[in-house]
């Protein structure tokens, strides 16, 4: 009896004593593939915190920042990073293309884990470019021009037309991108007159015509830019084009940089936030905690200052100012409905808007 009441008391002791001790978190790493800016570190603090809170989960947040769009299909297809924020359509762009039967490079987003999604602006929910057969794969996260910038030290009035790049006194004074060439070849046929519903498709336009108004606009450029422009080059410069980061950053230190409303319109992209295949579990779970974070009204704010781009959602309210509001139509719905979002694009219209680039560039050697 008294060794059964012993047994009995080393075990009590055992119990208390060791569920006394703290059970160690459970650890997890995710890994983001996103321009950059897309995760700065205040971001990633709050989603670690959110995680260790509500999951007793002690996460890693490994970044890579892309400078082409290719990385991004990249790391679908190769499985090296669990989120991604490739542009509306690069999904369904043929030489891409992430959703070949058996092999989806993207997994469906269970939507009651993002409820924040309920205040994404019935624009940016209308668009199909992440779904598929009837299927989200992706929700969209902020919204940006290939926008014409300008220096409002040097340019004393708005730009009206994408023909300013083309001025003679602002030869070796602008920079424009380098690595997105449709984006060039968009904005060169609007200066001519050239309509949305014909800039998408190469059989639409007179591509001789075309190629000659290109070149001069590689030849006059200062620098072409890769990624996102510099802002530290900004102070040289009268005109960027730009996506909208890099005269939020160069007005952060001490720039006037403005975003001109070019009277021939312009292109407008939409980033998403997506979940490779290779996310699976609670992994998955938490790339779905990341992205509804990502919509969260502080988090869309910061789309706003520090990004210098619209944000998608309808609830952002008093975390911006009035001229942030207006400037960057923040929950004006009716307002995209006036711009060109990029477009999937044929393999001819990609292969010679690319050839088309290169034979510009070329003359920039000469």
């Amino acid at each position: 009896m008294k060794k059964i009441v012993l047994f009995s008391f080393i075990i009590f002791i055992a119990i208390v004593f060791f569920g006394a001790q703290p059970l160690e978190a459970a650890q997890e790493t995710i890994r983001i593939t996103c321009w950059e800016g897309y995760a700065d570190a205040s971001m990633v603090k709050e989603f670690k915190a959110l995680v260790k809170k509500k999951y007793k989960i002690n996460v890693e947040v490994k970044t890579h920042y892309p400078t082409d769009q290719d990385e991004f299909y990249k790391a679908a297809k190769d499985g090296t990073a669990d989120l991604i924020s490739p542009p509306a359509d690069v999904a369904k762009t043929p030489r891409f293309y992430f959703f070949h039967d058996g092999q989806y490079m993207l997994v469906e987003l269970d939507m009651k884990n993002i409820p924040n999604a309920k205040n994404i602006l019935p624009f940016f929910m209308e668009d199909k470019s992440l779904t598929h057969q009837g299927k989200r794969y992706g929700l969209p996260y902020n919204c940006g021009p290939y926008g014409l910038d300008y220096n409002t030290e040097i340019v004393k009035e708005a730009p009206k037309s994408w023909n300013i790049l083309w001025d003679p006194q602002y030869k070796g004074k602008y920079t424009i991108n380098n690595n997105f060439p449709k984006c060039n070849i968009w904005i060169t046929a609007l200066a001519l007159g050239y309509g949305y519903e014909q800039i998408f498709d190469i059989e639409k336009l007179d591509q001789n015509k075309i190629q000659d108004k290109l070149n001069v606009l590689a030849q006059n450029a200062k620098s072409l830019w890769d990624g996102s422009a510099n802002p530290d080059e900004f102070p040289q410069l009268a005109l960027a084009t730009d996506w909208g980061f890099a005269a939020a950053r160069a007005n952060k230190k001490g720039g006037k940089w403005l975003i001109a409303s070019p009277k021939e319109g312009g292109t407008a992209w939409i980033d998403y936030w997506c979940i490779t295949h290779a996310a699976k579990g609670m992994k998955k779970r938490l790339c779905e905690e990341w992205i509804n974070l990502q919509l969260s009204p502080k988090a869309q704010a910061s789309v706003v200052k520090n990004q210098g781009v619209s944000p998608v959602v309808n609830n952002v309210g008093s975390l911006v100012t009035p001229a942030e509001k207006t400037l960057f139509h923040v929950g004006d719905n009716d307002y995209f409905k006036t711009v060109a979002i990029w477009q999937v694009m044929s393999e001819k219209t990609e292969k010679a808007f690319g050839e088309m680039w290169e034979a510009a560039k070329k003359l920039r050697e000469k």
